[in-house]
């Protein structure tokens, strides 16, 4: 059986260095980690998890806990964090907090450190182990947290509306229900209502009444307003429509088609997020797309650092990723 020596010598580097590059260490560099990497799947060699763990009092898992994995959204964003964890040597649990048993659950014990999404009821577990919440817009938690750009997001939505002669813009997406996994209040709230000043400014009308349009956070649920809006068309106006994330908008694209409503002709949609079905549809979506793997870098990278230093003076950061406005059909120009 290949040891660490063994792949150290055939790279041409120490076992100490390969056992850092096999961790995919920052200290190391990047080519000494491919050589490294080859070099130990040439020879075979696995990591012993269980002698690790005796030597360095660290697993090298991680435990991604989420609502659930409904969606492209949850399940693509928990992909790139899976990503980013295994090109660090370390590995990810998928954990869902509808399933939590206490803080004394083996598998938060076992993990080095936790990044959490849409999680509420998991708090007390987060403070007692390393942690980076995802999508957390309550600045009161003290957890590191990696956010989407859901304000300068939807300012920039608005703002291409508005470049493209919107003059009535309707926001679609105001769902109350707390029973949605798919649902995190924070992140629509902020994008509903950084819409709103962005229409405003533009010196557009905006009837919160009427403007913000109810909508489930789904597929099927976009279909259904899709409907709805096509049999008020005449009487809103609407020339421009806003969909929180691209489920929505997806079905709304739907639901519009059925009822022969012409995108963008008659009206043009946007959405939030830039999952890869929207490329599919007709006409194809265009979007405001999150930096996905940017949020998995952010959050391992913070992590990692309260993971390797845990006597370190705490100061809990909040970090907002970055966006690209990628622009389709569903908004061309006329």
């Amino acid at each position: 059986m290949a040891t660490l020596k063994d792949v150290g010598k055939l790279a041409g580097v120490t076992a100490t260095t390969a056992s850092a590059a096999l961790r995919g260490k920052d200290y190391v560099r990047p080519e000494t980690i491919q050589r490294v990497r080859e070099a130990a799947k040439k020879l075979g060699y696995k990591t012993n998890l269980s002698g690790r763990s005796l030597r360095s009092g660290r697993s090298d898992t991680i435990t991604f806990l989420t609502s659930g994995l409904e969606g492209d959204y949850f399940s693509h964003l928990s992909m790139c964090v899976a990503d980013e964890v295994n090109r660090r040597g370390s590995h990810m649990l998928i954990e869902l907090s509808r399933y939590l048993n206490g803080s004394n659950d083996l598998s938060y014990t076992f993990s080095d450190g936790i990044i959490a999404i849409n999680a509420p009821r998991a708090l007390d577990i987060l403070h007692e182990h390393p942690s980076v919440m995802l999508e957390n817009y309550d600045t009161g938690t003290g957890i590191d947290t990696v956010n989407a750009p859901s304000a300068e997001g939807s300012r920039a939505a608005i703002e291409h509306l508005v470049a493209r002669g919107c003059t009535r813009i309707g926001i679609v997406g105001d769902n109350r229900d707390p029973g949605n996994p798919n649902v995190i209040p924070g992140s629509r709230d902020l994008r509903m209502h950084s819409a709103k000043a962005a229409i405003l400014a533009a010196g557009l009308p905006f009837d919160e009444e009427r403007d913000f349009i109810k909508s489930a956070w789904s597929i099927d649920g976009g279909i259904e307003t899709g409907h709805t809006i096509a049999q008020a068309l005449r009487e809103t106006g609407y020339d421009g429509l806003y969909c929180l994330n691209d489920g929505i908008a997806i079905g709304v694209l739907r639901g519009l088609a059925d009822a022969g409503v012409k995108v963008p002709d008659d009206v043009m949609v946007i959405g939030f997020d830039g999952i890869t079905s929207g490329q599919y549809t007709v006409p194809s979506l265009t979007t405001v797309a999150t930096d996905f793997k940017g949020m998995a870098n952010t959050a391992v990278s913070l992590l990692m650092r309260r993971i390797e230093h845990p006597d370190e003076e705490y100061f809990p950061q909040t970090v907002n990723v970055g966006y690209k406005l990628i622009e389709r059909e569903s908004t061309a120009r006329r």
